[in-house]
């Protein structure tokens, strides 16, 4: 709900309307109690008044305004983060020596575009790689190493119709932030006012330099040189986990705001947690299984960083509550998973017994 005033003529065309609805004189026997129909329409005209009022006073606080709202009041110290479009290296191919145009178009299988923004030559191998940037920004643009492209503008002479996606895939495409995300980064910087680069303002400002940072994480004393490293990643446990591209920009946004610190940012290889897990009889349904899926990304979510340990006690106690599910056997390789600081846990398959 947006507020907006109406114009006088509208409201006195809507008061008449209530007016005539009520008091009916036109009726051939018209009956009707004149101070209650005052009151009914004068009574709708306050609720009216009061609902904008409470509208408004709820767009003073940033955790009960709404997204538009939030935005034009605190974008002036928090900057929104808008979606971004994926780029990536894509293989065409064609006759040694014909050239690939720039603005030359392709197509995924998904009906998403692509376009060069700059010439290439096709070499001696009979292929380039040339750089293509996606028509539209967000997540649906990213493309798998291997995707298949096809050439959808006026073809060149000597160029292939189609092209496939590098091994470095076409990536970086991120949806713009949600009202939620963007609330949670005013509700930090209202709790944290000012940035020294003390412990927690090189996350914070990673989460402020792109869409495509979700959450990062701070381990000094890295390196021989012992400079501090920022791993950052995209998304979440519960709906998924994913590695970040653009990692020059979250970079060249922290030097804006640093301090003269060794730093280095960069993305966590991903290891996968693959539990077996045993529930007992009367308990092992589908709707308990999802339960332990569940309670297993939430406590992922809240507990797994670089560099640390899940073990399958942890795992096993986060999945049982003695009532639901009152017992269970979860088993992971080894007892448990160890990641270093280059290393984030996820959630991988699981496998019932």
């Amino acid at each position: 709900m947006a507020f907006e005033r109406e114009t006088l003529q509208s409201l006195l065309d809507r008061t008449y309307s209530n007016y005539m609805s009520l008091l009916k004189p036109l009726d051939k026997t018209p009956r009707y109690n004149l101070m209650k129909v005052l009151a009914y329409t004068e009574g709708g005209d306050v609720h009216q008044l009061l609902g904008d009022l409470s509208f408004l006073s709820g767009q003073i606080f940033p955790d009960t305004a709404s997204g538009e709202y939030l935005r034009a009041h605190w974008s002036d110290r928090v900057p929104p983060l808008y979606a971004s479009a994926a780029t990536g290296k894509a293989i065409q191919s064609g006759v040694p020596g014909s050239s690939v145009p720039k603005g030359l178009v392709y197509s995924s299988e998904s009906g998403k575009r692509y376009y060069t923004s700059r010439s290439y030559t096709i070499g001696e191998t009979g292929s380039a790689e040339v750089w293509v940037t996606a028509e539209e920004s967000g997540t649906e643009s990213n493309l798998d190493a291997g995707s298949r492209l096809s050439v959808v503008s006026a073809l060149t002479a000597g160029l292939d119709s189609s092209a496939k996606v590098s091994e470095s895939g076409i990536a970086g495409g991120v949806d713009s932030e949600t009202d939620e995300e963007y609330l949670a980064r005013v509700q930090t910087a209202l709790r944290n006012t000012t940035r020294y680069g003390k412990p927690g303002d090189f996350s914070a400002w990673a989460a402020d330099s792109s869409s495509e940072v979700t959450k990062a994480f701070e381990i000094p004393n890295f390196g021989v040189f012992g400079s501090l490293l920022i791993q950052c990643i995209h998304g979440n446990q519960i709906d998924g986990i994913e590695q970040v591209h653009d990692l020059a920009k979250i970079q060249s946004y922290i030097e804006q705001y640093a301090p003269c610190v060794i730093f280095t940012v960069a993305t966590p290889e991903l290891v996968e947690i693959k539990p077996s897990i045993h529930l007992f009889e009367g308990e092992d349904t589908v709707s308990n299984r999802n339960l332990v899926l569940q309670r297993l990304k939430v406590y992922l979510n809240a507990k797994a960083e670089p560099g640390c340990t899940i073990t399958q006690a942890t795992l096993q106690s986060a999945i049982t509550d003695g009532v639901t599910i009152s017992k269970a056997m979860l088993s992971l390789p080894g007892g448990e998973v160890s990641t270093t600081v280059l290393q984030y846990p996820v959630l991988g398959e699981v496998s019932w017994s």
